[in-house]
């Protein structure tokens, strides 16, 4: 569990620089079918539970356009702004109870010695049936952009993380297959800490969450795990629904 839950702490902020080195291109141009489960996968994936189809809230579709042929960075200028990554209808239709979301604190981005021009990291405030105030936040953090590429940039960065960290996870952590949610790659935490990889098969998209409280829900961490957070997933891998193989 410790090794996992540091990795993930660590890229809790974004670093637009995260992929500087990486070669390749953005590639992909036939049309191709939604990710299958079936992919090969390394030990230890497991299937993730179907979303409720009720509670998933369709977003906007993200475009992306690869600046230079040699950088697998999408640039930052063209990010969304992380308080834009999931809504509050989206929330509150993913989380039991929820009878408010409110958008908190957000940070920006390193870009170079520079900040992004939009937000990377924000900060929702829930307020569940019952409790008296805001005691619950999830924290969407937006950690890389690129070139859908087996070997070179984002994925091959995001892929690295979940393969180093599933070798030493705790029994309660949870590692989804390929098309899980409709995402390229998905886990869950036992420490509430989440990941996401979306992609087109041509741009991919690094998403991490991070929930804090909701104790009044019942047996919390499961319903963080097995209902929450497959809504969300759902909900991140509409920005980026496969188009090219």
């Amino acid at each position: 569990m410790g090794t996992a839950r540091a990795t993930v702490a660590a890229c809790a902020v974004l670093t637009a620089g995260l992929l500087a080195g990486c070669s390749g291109s953005s590639g992909g141009t036939k049309a191709a079918p939604p990710w299958s489960s079936g992919a090969p996968t390394p030990e230890g994936l497991v299937a993730g539970p179907a979303p409720v189809s009720a509670n998933v809230v369709p977003g906007d579709t993200w475009s992306f356009t690869l600046a230079k042929t040699d950088d697998p960075n999408v640039p930052t200028s063209q990010w969304p702004s992380a308080d834009t990554v999931l809504t509050a209808e989206q929330l509150k239709a993913a989380i039991p109870g929820a009878r408010a979301a409110t958008l908190g604190s957000c940070t920006k981005g390193a870009s170079g010695t520079a900040k992004t021009a939009k937000n990377a990291s924000c900060s929702w405030s829930i307020a569940l049936k019952g409790d008296t105030g805001f005691t619950n936040s999830i924290t969407v953090s937006l950690i890389a952009i690129g070139a859908d590429k087996t070997g070179s940039g984002v994925t091959a960065a995001w892929t690295s993380v979940r393969d180093k960290d599933v070798k030493n996870r705790a029994s309660i952590d949870r590692y989804f297959t390929q098309g899980s949610f409709g995402a390229k790659g998905s886990y869950y935490l036992g420490n509430n800490h989440a990941s996401v990889l979306v992609s087109d098969g041509n741009i991919a998209a690094w998403i991490n969450l991070t929930f804090i409280g909701f104790n009044s829900l019942n047996s919390s961490s499961t319903t963080l795990m097995t209902s929450v957070f497959p809504v969300l997933a759902h909900d991140l891998a509409d920005h980026l629904p496969r188009k090219y193989a």
